[in-house]
């Protein structure tokens, strides 16, 4: 099952060296050292984590007293875990458009506004952002998974398929690339392919949640009907307030019901 999924974990691009790049283009708040600004930048980062709001205000504030680029991206980190995700996707392609950075940076500051923009279920202009990122670094796993899981959402199957593989080829134990690809061989009727898929992905992560739900999904469909609620019942036991066991949830129920359900 393919869904536009909460923006939780970003690429890492608040690395010191990343941090470092966006300082030396932008310069410093005003009487603020390298060290004063880099610790900053970190402490804004993580309060993202644990007090959206709080790190949102942070760095407004910095951002008044010269922060610069550094704090406008705090903001707009800030913006996703509060929910905003049109918001910050605009701003992250703004971001990525105004600093003087080289090619790379700025591919990854497109690769967050395209999963927001995924977020905000615009796989739309996720793809168009990701096809702009491969522009800056061809032949980016990264990028090819962003546009694969946009062309999903889009149920473009195929070439979202061809994406991913493009990323299983560069990183052969990308388990959500195998799980998300195993998805789409689901929906093209592949469902063989997408039985190999998963049962590789679930091989290397047996607790998996999306991997869980698709391939009790797969085995359904294909008459295994034990399988199937085994899959189901071990996402249930160990993901029990997730939107995939509530979908497991749903499906065992059709299945003990005799009635059809995904």
């Amino acid at each position: 099952m393919i869904r536009a999924r909460q923006v939780s974990t970003w690429p890492v691009i608040w690395t010191v060296a990343a941090f470092l790049a966006l300082l030396l283009l932008t310069g410093f708040a005003h009487g603020e050292t390298v060290a004063e600004a880099e610790a900053r930048y970190g402490a804004c980062m993580n309060k993202v984590e644990t007090n959206a709001e709080g790190a949102f205000d942070d760095a407004i504030a910095w951002e008044g007293l010269g922060g610069g680029h550094p704090a406008r991206h705090c903001a707009l980190a800030a913006l996703v875990e509060i929910g905003h995700y049109a918001e910050a996707a605009q701003g992250l392609e703004k971001l990525a458009d105004e600093v003087r950075a080289n090619v790379v940076f700025k591919a990854q500051l497109l690769i967050q506004s395209g999963h927001a923009w995924i977020a905000a279920d615009k796989p739309v202009r996720a793809a168009a952002v990701a096809d702009a990122a491969l522009r800056l670094t061809p032949n980016t796993p990264q990028i090819f998974f962003l546009r694969a899981h946009a062309l999903a959402l889009q149920g473009k199957y195929w070439e979202a398929a061809d994406d991913f593989s493009k990323v299983i080829y560069a990183e052969p134990e990308n388990i959500d690339a195998l799980v998300m690809r195993g998805a789409a061989y689901r929906q093209l009727e592949a469902r063989d392919l997408a039985l190999k898929d998963l049962n590789r992905a679930l091989a290397i992560h047996p607790d998996h949640v999306e991997g869980l739900l698709e391939r009790g999904i797969v085995h359904r469909l294909d008459g295994r009907k034990t399988q199937a609620r085994a899959d189901w019942q071990r996402l249930i036991a160990r993901h029990p307030d997730t939107p995939a066991g509530q979908a497991a949830e749903q499906n065992l129920h059709g299945l003990n019901s005799g009635s059809e359900s995904e």
